[in-house]
């Protein structure tokens, strides 16, 4: 496989660690080769990022926020690039560059990880262009500095987005995106994760077109057109004094009425039920009845399983006092009856997600261990009480809510996973698949990532057919974890293709107590999900 070339464009000023995680992934990589570091000149870096005087209480606040809250690890740590790029070639662009100059170096991609664009047709010189990272949403945001403008501007969300820009194209396209959730107390926190989430894009993206460059083109067309007219360069905007005066008197002002409400009310995860046997919309959690767990615990995670004419329902159930997680049964009638919880699984870390499926006669389970850094498979001996554990499915790896779906002889297994400890758990979602369930050895998609969104990635329950199509529950974690719930149809399963359409998106506005529902599970016309209620104290 020839590999790609590729030229850096850095700033050795101002080189920070999540630019160095970029670095290093293509210097690891097998596709990649970097063949060349492109630096400035001065006379264009004071040109393009000229300096304006700071609104004094943004100055304020950004002292206060860094004193308080720390990442670790810290994405805009700064880091001497020679330790990282030594050994290789250096050129320096000055205003008299001509494409031509770069021909030697026979270049694929021009990756700029600065924050200076400009107008020296610079893209000419490399087959595909330049490619460049923005941290916000082109069309809602616009402007920097990134990550605060969300918090201000009360958006879930943050984006991170890649684009390229090359030889004939008169605006930049996009390649990918991702979004994290919007930390509303750290401004330093918030610029923290969506730099470590979108350092993934390239490498991602890089490798998908040195292996497979039909594959690549494919995604292209599908993201190409979004922020297809936005301009290269990202306004820097700084907020006002009254902007940032407003903000922090409001944040104060939310979290004294959260404290004291927290004296009289508490958060707890919660079960809600519903008999379909008239064939009503199973999507409309308002006519659900709730089942709401003693106060010490929540319930929550549930699974439905109809086996000898009784349903089992499977749950996490925490104990705040024992302040970990573990997995318990209990048995549900039509009515919405129920059992005792009875213990079924516990570690001495946290279990959740009681994936449990029906597999050539026997039922299996899948918990969520990643609190023990693997996804593990277990087997009914004696079901629904006793299990016995198979084996590790895949090591080393922080994978959350992994749910397998069968179709023919093939064992799709979709998991979110943080692949890197500054990233979030929530935004990426991973798929593989295998002829056997009982193997370490599941192949990866090519598209991995198939999901980049944290509005859509994590999984929320079972794939499950309805009037004839293929459904995918997910959650929302946009305002924070857990927030809303969503359901998917898949158009496309293969082993180079996966899409999905969004058909109903949910969110906890039918109750003023309900702030939070993340799953959605059946077992023939019975329903079940979980919401985060609030509950009196006393």
């Amino acid at each position: 496989m020839k590999k790609l070339k590729i030229a850096l464009i850095v700033d050795y000023r101002n080189y920070f660690a999540w630019q160095d995680a970029i670095v290093k992934d293509l210097k690891d990589s097998k596709s990649v080769e970097i063949v060349l570091k492109i630096d400035l000149d001065e006379d264009i870096k004071r040109a393009k990022n000229s300096e304006k005087k700071l609104p004094l209480l943004w100055e304020l606040f950004l002292k206060i926020d860094s004193k308080i809250f720390k990442p670790n690890p810290n994405a805009t740590a700064l880091l001497d690039n020679d330790i990282t790029l030594n050994n290789i070639p250096s050129y320096q662009i000055t205003d008299s560059f001509i494409a031509s100059d770069l021909d030697t170096y026979n270049l694929d991609i021009i990756l700029n990880l600065t924050e200076t664009n400009f107008n020296l047709k610079i893209q000419d010189a490399a087959k595909y262009g330049i490619w460049f990272l923005n941290h916000c949403d082109l069309d809602d945001i616009n402007k920097r500095p990134y990550g605060i403008w969300e918090m201000l501007d009360q958006k879930p969300e943050v984006a991170g987005v890649l684009r390229y820009l090359k030889s004939g194209m008169s605006s930049p396209k996009t390649i990918d995106l991702t979004f994290s959730c919007k930390d509303g107390l750290s401004y330093k926190r918030n610029l923290n994760e969506i730099l470590w989430q979108t350092h993934f894009l390239i490498k991602n993206n890089v490798e998908l077109l040195a292996t497979n460059e039909e594959l690549f083109n494919k995604k292209l067309d599908s993201k190409s057109h979004i922020y297809e007219s936005k301009a290269i360069n990202v306004p820097l905007l700084p907020p006002s004094n009254l902007k940032i005066l407003s903000f922090v008197l409001k944040l104060y002002k939310n979290k004294i009425l959260q404290l004291i409400k927290s004296l009289f009310y508490f958060d707890q995860w919660a079960l809600i039920f519903f008999n379909n046997k008239n064939a009503n919309d199973p999507f409309n959690l308002k006519s659900y009845t709730k089942i709401l767990p003693p106060k010490d615990r929540f319930w929550a995670d549930p699974f439905l399983i109809k086996h000898n004419d009784k349903t089992y329902l499977f749950i996490e159930e925490l104990i705040y006092k024992n302040k970990l997680g573990h997995l318990a049964v209990m048995e549900i009638d039509e009515q919405g009856n129920y059992t005792k919880p009875e213990t079924i699984l516990v570690k001495d870390y946290h279990l959740s997600y009681p994936f449990v499926f029906e597999d050539n006669g026997s039922y299996y389970m899948i918990p969520e261990t990643s609190g023990n850094n693997d996804i593990q498979l277990y087997k009914a001996t004696d079901f629904p009480l006793k299990w016995e554990f198979q084996q590790v499915l895949m090591k080393d790896v922080v994978a959350v809510d992994t749910t397998i779906y069968k179709e023919n002889d093939t064992y799709w297994m979709f998991t979110n996973m943080k692949k890197h400890k500054g990233a979030s758990k929530h935004v990426e979602l991973f798929l593989y698949s295998s002829k056997s369930l009982y193997t370490d050895q599941w192949i990866e998609h090519p598209l991995n990532p198939i999901v980049t969104d944290i509005k859509t990635a994590r999984p929320a329950g079972k794939l499950f057919n309805y009037n004839g199509k293929l459904y995918r529950p997910s959650q929302n974690c946009s305002n924070h974890y857990g927030y809303g719930l969503n359901i998917s149809e898949i158009t496309a399963l293969n082993t180079n293709k996966f899409e999905e359409d969004l058909i109903f998106a949910i969110k906890p506005d039918w109750d003023k107590a309900i702030n939070c529902t993340h799953s959605f599970n059946s077992a023939e016309q019975l329903y079940i999900s979980d919401i985060k209620i609030k509950r009196k104290r006393f």
